[in-house]
């Protein structure tokens, strides 16, 4: 065993046990951040909190297999299939300890919601550490993405977001592991990310090249397992995806061909503002809590008086708290983007996650309106901070006299997120209510 192998075996017993606080502290945050969205309409209606489908989620998760699952789209293949079970089972813990029937099912979700956003914590902060980034730092920045915007909201309603969020952070901490990961944990993760979404299947594919890399310069010959994993994971994936049919007969459809998968066909006019707006909804909107939420009337209802909490459009002219806040996220990031050019060179795993944000940023409008966005932001909001733990990991090890005001001021962001974040929900909660 060499020398690097021995010290970052040494880091991973010393720290073996932080990825169980970091569990528990954040199921406990993301089950509090529950408590203040279940009295809303959200469980009973669609599209009440950023057209999130949440209603149409709950209600696959808690109904017996024989009821309607096509609230779910197709772009979800094998959701149900896997999360059904787990949610039934939650929901006759509940009802034994004595809740009624409508709690037990607003838990056994929460639960379920709150252990997949624990786990991406979990992952990015393992992420993190096999890649060589200093222990307090991965600390800080697992709970920055914990904390963000993104991941709070949708740990804390029912939907499918915070689970595929939650498997591409996964997928890049058996990536960062390599091979020290047994084969079957890559073909597991790559295969649970795209039943969860089959928009994954891009970084399944990516991430599979960087396996393949990783091999390749360790054996120092071209090493095709990975590829064959990759390969094996989508072929069970869509087994899954055909097995749901068959368990739940009401699920949606399989698409007839690959063009046709989509999630939303509403497109983005282009324009001066689209790229800023772009750039915001990656790096920003997703960890930084964006302006106070706003109530409209909905307008797919006419004769009632339905009303829906949406996002007001930002204004970058005058400075708020938000924008205070984002600007120390912003400075890390820019410190972070240098040291990732220098690292991407040399580290195909840096180089996975930079492609990875490249997709991301290509098909952004795929995901549809921009109101929508914050719904998906779970999906690269992991790519984001591991992207920003290499950068700046790499940045400080080249002026390492910035080690410790960066790590004041990610601690300070770390707080004011915390609070501008938590604002934000308690603002989300009580407009939900109206």
């Amino acid at each position: 065993m060499s020398a690097d192998t021995k010290t970052q075996a040494q880091v991973l017993a010393r720290w073996r046990g932080m990825g169980a606080l970091l569990a528990v502290a954040f199921y406990s945050l993301f089950f509090a951040a529950h408590r203040q969205l279940q009295e809303t309409p959200a469980h009973v209606r669609d599209a009440v909190i950023f057209e999130a489908r949440s209603q149409s989620v709950f209600l696959a998760l808690t109904e017996p297999r024989e009821r309607d699952k096509r609230g779910i789209g197709a772009e979800h293949p094998a959701f149900v299939l896997l999360h059904q079970p787990p949610v039934q089972m939650l929901m006759k813990g509940w009802l034994a300890l004595g809740l009624d029937l409508n709690s037990a099912r607003k838990h056994g979700v929460a639960m379920l919601t709150g252990a997949a956003g624990a786990l991406s914590v979990v992952m990015v902060y393992h992420a993190l550490l096999w890649s060589g980034i200093g222990r307090m730092r991965a600390l800080m920045l697992a709970a920055v993405h914990g904390a963000g915007t993104g991941t709070l909201m949708m740990a804390a309603l029912p939907e499918v977001w915070i689970f595929a969020g939650m498997s591409v952070a996964a997928l890049a901490a058996v990536t960062a592991r390599g091979a020290l990961a047994p084969w079957w944990l890559h073909l597991a993760a790559a295969a649970y990310a795209v039943s969860c979404f089959i928009g994954s299947v891009i970084a399944v594919v990516l991430f599979g090249l960087v396996r393949c890399a990783q091999d390749t310069a360790l054996n120092r010959r071209f090493t095709p397992g990975p590829l064959l994993v990759t390969l094996a994971a989508l072929t069970l994936a869509f087994g899954l995806a055909n097995t749901q049919r068959a368990v739940f007969p009401l699920s949606p459809p399989l698409p007839e061909d690959l063009l046709s998968w989509r999630v939303r066909d509403a497109g983005w006019p282009a324009g001066e503002n689209l790229p800023g707006r772009v750039t915001r909804e990656i790096f920003l909107t997703n960890l930084v809590a964006p302006p106070m939420p706003v109530t409209r009337s909905d307008p797919g209802r006419t004769r009632s008086a339905r009303r829906i909490v949406v996002l007001d459009d930002a204004d970058w002219s005058r400075m708020d708290w938000q924008k205070g806040v984002g600007g120390g996220w912003l400075l890390l990031l820019a410190l972070a983007c240098a040291g990732l050019c220098w690292r991407a060179r040399l580290d195909p795993y840096a180089l996975g996650i930079l492609a990875a944000l490249v997709w991301t940023v290509a098909a952004l409008a795929w995901h549809g309106s921009p109101g929508r966005l914050l719904l998906h932001a779970c999906l690269w909001t992991p790519l984001v901070v591991i992207a920003a733990g290499l950068g700046l990991e790499r940045a400080l090890e080249h002026w390492p006299r910035l080690r410790w005001p960066v790590a004041l001021l990610l601690a300070a962001f770390l707080a004011a997120q915390v609070t501008r974040n938590w604002a934000f929900l308690q603002q989300v909660a009580q407009e939900a209510r109206l």
